[in-house]
């Protein structure tokens, strides 16, 4: 399938990925690889700057929460200039989205999806070494966001989980446990299984929003295309990630 085209209403379709019949690369961590391959494709992933409007963002999890507080005021900027000197995704959201919860913007989740799509395809534009790690990723490959043990109301919308792996993972890290084993040792090898092993096991399902950004930004780049991102809608909100 060729998602280069894709729109709003694919990247909100429920989707249900078969890891027996396709060959899913579904990414957990930043430190997961399959096939020899570099899995570091979430927002959280630090290492691959690039610049969006006139601001250099450390990770794109940072840029696209700037878009949640794009209004010109000064609360707004002040929250966007933590974030563009911010080099943690997981702190960002932890520490400086959560906290500024009750004044980001009430319209956020109208064109979020559409900022997200901008952000990631400004970072693959902006950064070569991302390009070419999504570019790496075989062209008939599935990109999944596994999501299977986030608990997030949002967990099955920009990811998706796998309950028969998730099964069989809590069945193995019970029998690491009996064995006397470290935390550090059970979590190798249950990501050893995870992305190996049992890569071919049940099924992802959810919308899988960010899997499908991820191809959307792939699939154009080996077509020397550009995303359908929805400009209009963009610039009707006046969206300011100016610091």
């Amino acid at each position: 399938m060729d998602y280069s085209r894709f729109t709003y209403d694919d990247f909100v379709k429920e989707e249900t990925y078969n890891a027996v019949t396709q060959d899913c690369y579904a990414f957990r961590r930043g430190t997961d690889v399959k096939n020899g391959i570099s899995l570091a494709l979430g927002n959280m992933v630090s290492g691959y700057p690039f610049e969006m409007d006139g601001v250099m963002w450390n990770n794109s999890e940072c840029a696209y929460i700037a878009g949640a507080f794009s209004l010109d005021t000064p609360e707004h900027r002040a929250i966007r200039r933590q974030l563009a000197e911010c080099t943690n995704g997981f702190l960002a959201k932890k520490g400086i989205r959560k906290p500024n919860e009750h004044i980001k913007r009430s319209d956020w989740e109208v064109f979020n999806i559409q900022w997200m799509l901008r952000t990631v395809w400004a970072k693959c534009q902006g950064n070569a070494d991302f390009r070419r790690l999504l570019l790496s990723i075989p062209a008939d490959a599935v990109i999944i966001e596994d999501s299977t043990f986030q608990a997030g109301r949002t967990a099955i919308v920009w990811g998706t989980r796998n309950i028969e792996m998730k099964k069989k993972l809590v069945k193995y890290r019970k029998e690491l446990k009996t064995l006397g084993m470290s935390k550090a040792s059970i979590k190798q090898e249950l990501d050893a299984k995870r992305l190996d092993e049992w890569s071919w096991v049940g099924a992802f399902v959810g919308k899988n929003v960010m899997g499908k950004i991820l191809m959307c930004c792939r699939d154009n780049l080996r077509n020397g295309t550009e995303p359908l991102i929805d400009y209009a809608l963009l610039r009707s909100k006046n969206i300011c990630i100016g610091i």
